[in-house]
């Protein structure tokens, strides 16, 4: 049924009844598709047969040989002294950072590569740029600072 222009409800003329026709022909044909696949998945859930009697002339696995005596040291790891100096540097500029009572709110990553130090992350205000740059170049070692932070409202 329709609204008619009047105000009062009609039948359906011919046209909307067919596209109602259609439109349950669509769900009626998920709903078998969907039945037909959930009932294939039931049916892939039979128990299955016995395991074959010929499994059971399997030999028994070998035994296990007892643990040596001798413990291997492992040797011990052989770092990179540029890069150790390289650890050292970022983590004294992070302590500056958190030193800081502005800086410590914000997260800022420190690389570190032979005394260039590289600043990357988010401050709210032109100023907190400014001064995170001020205090990285301050710490020993440093020799240069590029400043890759972001100035967001808010963060």
């Amino acid at each position: 049924m329709y609204k008619s222009d009047l105000g009062q409800f009609a039948p359906a003329r011919g046209h909307e009844r067919e596209s109602c026709r259609y439109r349950n022909l669509g769900v009626r044909t998920l709903a078998a598709v969907m039945a037909a696949i959930w009932g294939l998945g039931i049916a892939g859930c039979e128990k299955t047969s016995a395991p074959e009697q010929g499994a059971k002339n399997v030999a028994p696995p070998a035994p296990i040989a007892a643990p040596s005596t001798k413990i291997a040291k492992p040797e011990p790891a052989r770092a990179d002294p540029a890069a150790a100096r390289d650890a050292a540097l970022a983590a004294a500029v992070k302590a500056a950072f958190a030193a800081d009572a502005r800086l410590k709110s914000f997260a800022i990553d420190i690389r570190a590569e032979n005394g260039a130090v590289e600043l990357f992350g988010t401050v709210d205000a032109k100023s907190s740029r400014e001064k995170a740059e001020k205090i990285a170049a301050a710490v020993d070692g440093v020799k240069s600072v590029k400043n890759h932070l972001v100035l967001v409202s808010g963060s």
